[in-house]
C-alpha cells in the first residue's frame, strides 16, 4: 500500500440540490445512502489523511457524519448552483481546512459513482509518487482507434479526429483514456499552479465499467439499482 501523504485531503462533495435525480447524494442504494459508499470505501481503504464533507445541506451533513465523514464546514450557497465549477469547490474547502491544517494532497471522491473499488485509493496515490506526477484522474480506456472516432462538422457532417488507419494498426495505437468522474488526485502545489483538476502532468487510473457507473439521471439510478441487485457491488466493509 502506497504511504498517505502528510496532508491528505479527501473531499466528498454532496451538494442538496440535483435536478436529474433529487436528493439523490441520500437516496438509499442496497438498503444505505449513496453516500454511504463513498465514506464506507475511504474507511476500507485505509490510507489514512481527513476525509471531509462538503455540502451546503444540512440533512446530508448528518448523513455524513453517521458515516464517520467530518463536517467541519456548510458550503456556502453560491457555491452550489448546477453550475458551480468543481475546482471551485475543492479551492474552498482546502481554503477551509488550511486555517488550521497543511494540505499537500486532495482527492476528489464523488459519491455519484458508489461502486470504485477502495483499493483504488492506494492506487492512485502510488500513482501520484511516480516522477513528475502532478495528478491522477480514475478513468476509461476507449477501445477504439481514434480513426474510428468522429465530431460533428459543418452541416452535421462527421469530421475523423485522426486519420484513418487499417484495423491491423490498431494494437500499434497509444491507449486512449476518458475520465469517468471515480477518482481525481492532484498536489495541492498543481491546484495552486494550474487551478485544474486535470493538471499537465497527469496519469491515468483505469478502473472498470461497472466502477465508471456516474448516477445523475432516473435511468443512471435504475442501471445502479440492477448492478446491485445482481450482485456485481456491494458497499465496502472496513
Amino acid at each position: 500500500m502506497a504511504a498517505s501523504p502528510p496532508g491528505l485531503l479527501i473531499l466528498v462533495p454532496a451538494r442538496g440540490g440535483s435536478k436529474g435525480l433529487p436528493g439523490k447524494n441520500v437516496k438509499r442504494l442496497g438498503g444505505i445512502p449513496l453516500l454511504a459508499w463513498t465514506a464506507r470505501a475511504i474507511r476500507a481503504a485505509g490510507v489514512g489523511g481527513r476525509a471531509v464533507l462538503s455540502t451546503d445541506d444540512p440533512g446530508i451533513a448528518d448523513v455524513g457524519r453517521a458515516e464517520g465523514l467530518e463536517v467541519p464546514f456548510l458550503r456556502p450557497p453560491d457555491l452550489a448552483r448546477d453550475d458551480t465549477d468543481m475546482v471551485d469547490v475543492v479551492a474552498h474547502a482546502v481554503d477551509v481546512i488550511e486555517r488550521d491544517a497543511a494540505v499537500d494532497t486532495v482527492m476528489l471522491l464523488q459519491p455519484t459513482c458508489p461502486f470504485r473499488r477502495a483499493t483504488r485509493l492506494a492506487e492512485a496515490l502510488a500513482l501520484l509518487q511516480l516522477d513528475g506526477t502532478e495528478g491522477v484522474i480514475g478513468a476509461a480506456r476507449i477501445e477504439r482507434s481514434p480513426s474510428l472516432l468522429y465530431r460533428e462538422g459543418a452541416g452535421g457532417l462527421l469530421d475523423a479526429l485522426a486519420p484513418w488507419a487499417p484495423d491491423t494498426l490498431r494494437q500499434r495505437t497509444r491507449p486512449t483514456f476518458t475520465s469517468n468522474g471515480t477518482l481525481y488526485l492532484v498536489t495541492r502545489e498543481a491546484l495552486r499552479r494550474h487551478r485544474r483538476l486535470f493538471p499537465p502532468r497527469l496519469r491515468a487510473l483505469e478502473t472498470t465499467a461497472i466502477e465508471g457507473i456516474d448516477i445523475d439521471t432516473r435511468d443512471d439510478w435504475a442501471l445502479a439499482e440492477a448492478v446491485v441487485a445482481a450482485g456485481l457491488a456491494a458497499p465496502a466493509t472496513a
